[in-house]
């Protein structure tokens, strides 16, 4: 399954987009493609290498023939297909990861790389997922399974957190179990493998109740009384005023210049 593949170097200037949103728009990856050769955005194949990530390539190389990458961007297929034409055995498709149109159970392993990180951005706490979003990882979680065959691997390189990122994942309906793993030096990435066949704990099944199901706050109210006290003017910070003793006092020296006002 094709990814978002960080980069060892920094993103070019050229194709950072003025809103991070962009990045969760498909035209914006269809202009990115067209010019961009391959750029990675979490490790190497080494550390780990579809978008233009030379992930599948490695790969290839490394044995691993029998290779489906797939990403919605048409311009993303068509240049990587005809840049990897001589690696027969490894196919290219345009498709939507939310409505995979390959039969059941198809898969020994589904590998995603910042994909979902890509469809997050435009989220304004990690704390909590709007609906949207969430559907949308739904939609994507459910397909990935269906394609999994029994004991098969869902390998998720991420960005996220584990406590932001495991209750996405921690749904018994998907039917798998969750591990995480992390790497990188100074700055950390998570892998996760979920194993199809396999059973979460009940550690992550609260951890993702609570995440979706977040204890009621009560609201805190002040008084009217305490909204016509002005304390910023009733602090008398004089020398004179200080409960220290003479021995004690701060010299007036350091009170120069100090003034509270209220507009």
């Amino acid at each position: 399954m094709a990814e978002f593949g960080t980069s060892e170097s920094e993103e070019s200037n050229s194709f950072l987009p003025q809103d991070v949103r962009e990045y969760a728009k498909k035209e914006y990856w269809d202009r990115r493609y067209e010019e961009e050769d391959t750029f990675e955005w979490f490790k190497g194949y080494d550390s780990f290498r579809c978008g233009n990530s030379p992930l599948s390539a490695d790969m290839y190389r490394d044995g691993f023939h029998h290779i489906t990458n797939i990403d919605y961007s048409s311009a993303c297929i068509r240049r990587m297909a005809h840049k990897h034409a001589d690696m027969s055995t490894m196919t290219w498709l345009e498709m939507d990861a939310r409505q995979l149109t390959f039969s059941d159970g198809m898969f020994d392993v589904v590998l995603e790389k910042g994909t979902l990180d890509a469809f997050m951005v435009a989220e304004k706490s990690p704390w909590t997922v709007s609906k949207e979003t969430a559907q949308f990882c739904h939609q994507v979680l459910q397909e990935v399974s269906r394609v999994l065959c029994p004991g098969g691997r869902f390998i998720s390189i991420s960005f996220a957190q584990p406590h932001f990122r495991t209750p996405l994942y921690a749904n018994d309906v998907y039917g798998w179990s969750i591990r995480t793993d992390k790497f990188g030096d100074c700055f950390h990435f998570f892998f996760y493998t979920m194993e199809r066949g396999g059973t979460l704990t009940q550690q992550q099944r609260d951890q993702a109740h609570r995440f979706f199901h977040p204890p009621a706050v009560e609201h805190v109210y002040l008084s009217d009384s305490d909204h016509d006290e002005d304390f910023l003017r009733r602090i008398d910070i004089s020398p004179s005023s200080s409960h220290l003793s003479n021995s004690e006092k701060l010299p007036t020296s350091t009170m120069t210049g100090a003034s509270l006002t209220t507009s």
